[in-house]
């Protein structure tokens, strides 16, 4: 009796073991998405399942980066994205430079003539002991993760000097991840001229299960057309509580609501998705109520898909892959 109980007491450690590691083996191979409340701007870390990470833009100030980032248990940044040099998307990033070990550091070639610290963080970046700066072009497969797709859908990859806020959001880098089924889009902050781009050059390509809306829920983002392409289930808005632009627009809600898309936006926090493993399912956004509330907006100027053109898009990289599909 004593033999069967200490085997049987062997047996069950080594049970719970197994199942202890096949869970913890389960977690690692989940692809979870954090949209941080950074307040009105923009700030996406990303964990790959192959245990990579990746931080896409640190918001308007240090602070609500740097702080999710130490509670995480962060400690390196593999891949850091800035997505182009507007002060919402950049200031955040000078404080994890200064933080965090950085080992690669993506950028356009976008150039804010009005601007003095998106060159600052790129000096910042320069400086980064081992870190590698890329400037990635619209088409590029990124390396991150062998089981993730990493898809380059714009990016102004040739230098381009603005002070045109429309233009560099534009070149804004947008990428699309693609693991166990599911797509998850994230679009900068590029408007309707670069959605009409994007669709022309990729089709099918763009169809993804979420979708981080474009330039905080601008009215001139997320047209009807675009949407029926990406055909979204979620669709996630960074904004600030009461911020001056009115950001998100009445207009991309109810746009997005026609499309059929679940809408969640950090005004109430940090938002959260899991893509699991494959045969584990694939789950919608796990932390977070659906938004409800309706805006009150003044009414919007004319506004016609006519108006956006690859020729004002700032990109050249993606008006040459157009030029190319259109032939």
């Amino acid at each position: 009796m004593i033999i069967r109980h200490g085997f049987s007491s062997r047996l069950h450690l080594a049970l719970s073991a197994f199942f202890l590691l096949a869970s913890a083996t389960a977690a690692c191979a989940q692809l979870n998405a954090y949209f941080v409340n950074v307040g009105q701007g923009d700030a996406t870390y990303i964990e790959l399942p192959g245990g990579s990470n990746v931080l896409i833009d640190g918001g308007p100030g240090g602070a609500p980066i740097y702080n999710f980032l130490k509670e995480k248990g962060v400690t390196k940044i593999d891949h850091l994205v800035l997505t182009h040099p507007h002060s919402d998307h950049y200031r955040g990033l000078k404080k994890v430079f200064a933080a965090f070990d950085v080992k690669n550091f993506y950028d356009s070639k976008a150039e804010n003539v009005d601007a003095r610290g998106d060159n600052n963080l790129r000096e910042l970046a320069a400086a980064e002991p081992g870190c590698v700066t890329h400037f990635p072009e619209p088409g590029e497969t990124l390396k991150w993760d062998p089981k993730v797709t990493v898809k380059v859908l714009n990016s102004c990859a040739e230098p381009v000097s603005s002070r045109d806020n429309d233009v560099i959001n534009n070149c804004s880098i947008v990428l699309r991840f693609f693991y166990n089924g599911a797509g998850l889009l994230m679009m900068g902050d590029t408007e309707a001229a670069m959605e009409n781009a994007m669709m022309r050059v990729f089709k099918s390509g763009l169809n993804s299960t979420y979708l981080k809306i474009g330039h905080h829920g601008s009215r001139y983002s997320s047209v009807d057309q675009f949407l029926a392409r990406v055909q979204p289930r979620v669709a996630i808005i960074s904004a600030g509580p009461d911020n001056v632009y009115g950001h998100p627009h009445k207009e991309a809600l109810d746009r997005l609501r026609a499309a059929g898309a679940q809408i969640y936006t950090t005004l109430g926090g940090t938002q959260s998705l899991t893509i699991n493993a494959p045969n584990r399912g694939v789950p919608l956004l796990v932390n977070g109520q659906p938004y409800f509330e309706e805006i009150s907006v003044a009414a919007p100027p004319k506004f016609s898909m006519e108006d956006w053109t690859l020729e004002n898009s700032g990109s050249a990289a993606l008006r040459q892959l157009g030029e190319a599909a259109a032939k």
